[in-house]
């Protein structure tokens, strides 16, 4: 949002603070306490309201802070550091009329044990991986409690896993700090020691670092979630039903780099509807949300009617196509979305007449809606819809890994389209090639470019196509 903006929404005692994690995504349902400080004086102020969806609150700087000319940020949220990665005080001046305050938190590092390796998450760096011994009297399909708790101290020779993050009730779990598993092993108790001497050093070396960042960013008692999970969650799309489902997978079917990225970032992977290996791999996922799942599944209804008229089409469209969807599929959903938002947007009209009149700006703006929704650069449009969309098509249309008959083309097809309807067939023409020429110049610079696409061209030579009817339906001189 501009300043201008901000100067028309926000008076000048208004402040805005987004508090977000190390990958800038939003921090929910976070209780914000400000360390205010003045010439003479300094408050410490819980804010009202929590952080909303979008990680955001507002207050008013005179009803809650006086002769204050700066402050630090500090939440109160469970999983995460009270103190931010990077500590610094705030000018108040530089925030008036809301403009935006943003602060970073990393989460609290969790312990992570499936039977044979330790994973310690710590973003925003690499999880850290430790094997420990086979853990016998271990029967994971009794395992009933998943989340406990541990304490890190110095100088302990064992680490007690506790049920309850107040430290009352001891499990029969034990970490031992040693690699000889010289302590009998009872029925009651499973005592969990690391696998060799360089192992546990490395350890050591590790839980120092945390206690050291525990001191430092607020988590004083040093107390850590310590998971004993068999299984991890993934979602599948039932296709038939279009409803996306939520299965446990057991560690043996998942691989390391899979597991570190999940435990990295907590999030929800979708396993790619081609997926038919023993193991899953990078290449086999797709990160989801719970807020996309819930839109895919109608839980939610509340987006635009034109996102449900979407999903719908690809779901009624699997029926015909079952898992061999043309390789051209992109033209005819291109199409049929564009039809839908037309009708919806000149519905909005009030006459006819006046729907005539603005014809130009209707298909336009029709068009215009596909390509910010499906476009995951659009973060709120993507959120409200697009990243449903994206997992369903990506899901049913593709045959394979590597297919390139994915949703990138309805967005070629689409920009080609309004291009040629807005302005003519060879500029829209041209501009295409101008992108993949570009593409072009970004691989052979060793950046991310995807290259020359020639089926991007393709599909751009089809949207032109229909960019054209269009034009000769509403009256556009080509």
């Amino acid at each position: 949002m501009s300043n201008k903006e901000n100067t028309r929404e926000y008076s000048k005692d208004t402040l805005r603070i987004q508090i977000v994690d190390f990958k800038d995504n939003p921090i929910e349902d976070a209780e914000v306490i400000l360390l205010a400080m003045g010439q003479r004086e300094g408050q410490k102020i819980a804010l009202p309201d929590k952080t909303n969806s979008q990680g955001e609150t507002l207050f008013n700087i005179q009803e809650h802070i006086k002769n204050i000319n700066r402050f630090e940020i500090t939440i109160n949220r469970p999983d995460y550091y009270s103190y931010p990665i990077n500590r610094n005080r705030k000018i108040c001046r530089s925030y008036e009329y809301g403009h935006l305050c943003v602060e970073s938190f990393a989460k609290i590092p969790t312990f992570y044990f499936n039977g044979k390796m330790l994973n310690i998450s710590q973003c925003p760096n690499p999880t850290k991986k430790y094997a420990l011994k086979n853990l016998l009297n271990q029967d994971s399909n009794n395992q009933t409690q998943k989340e406990y708790y541990i304490q890190l101290q110095e100088n302990s020779i064992h680490f007690k896993i506790y049920k309850d993050e107040n430290l009352t009730q001891e499990s029969e779990y034990v970490l031992y700090l040693d690699s000889n598993q010289t302590t009998t092993q009872s029925k009651e108790n499973k005592n969990l020691h690391f696998d060799n001497d360089d192992t546990l050093k490395k350890f050591q070396k590790e839980i120092e670092s945390i206690t050291k960042m525990n001191e430092k960013k607020g988590n004083i008692q040093s107390i850590h979630k310590f998971i004993i999970d068999y299984d991890v969650p993934f979602a599948f799309l039932n296709k038939d039903a279009g409803r996306v489902n939520i299965t446990d997978l057991p560690y043996s079917s998942i691989s390391q780099e899979v597991l570190a990225n999940k435990l990295e970032s907590n999030k929800l992977y979708i396993v790619k509807s081609w997926f038919n290996g023993q193991v899953v791999e990078i290449d086999d996922v797709r990160p989801i949300s719970l807020q996309t799942m819930d839109i895919i599944n109608r839980k939610d209804m509340s987006r635009n009617p034109l996102i449900y008229k979407a999903l719908d089409k690809l779901i009624e469209d699997y029926k015909v196509y079952k898992d061999n969807f043309p390789q051209d599929y992109y033209v005819e959903f291109g199409r049929y979305i564009t039809e839908e938002s037309i009708k919806f947007h000149s519905s909005l009209y009030e006459n006819h007449y006046t729907q005539q009149s603005n014809i130009v700006n209707i298909v336009n703006y029709s068009i215009g809606f596909w390509r910010r929704y499906l476009d995951n650069n659009y973060k709120k449009e993507w959120a409200e819809g697009g990243a449903a969309i994206f997992h369903l098509y990506e899901n049913y249309v593709p045959k394979y890994n590597g297919d390139e008959n994915g949703l990138d083309k309805v967005l070629h097809f689409l920009e080609s389209a309004r291009l040629c309807f807005m302005k003519s067939a060879p500029q829209s023409l041209i501009g295409g090639y101008i992108v993949e020429v570009g593409d072009w110049l970004k691989q052979k610079g060793g950046g991310k470019g995807t290259g020359f696409d020639k089926g991007d061209i393709a599909a751009n030579k089809k949207g032109i196509k229909y960019g054209n009817e269009l034009r000769i339906r509403y009256g556009k001189i080509i």
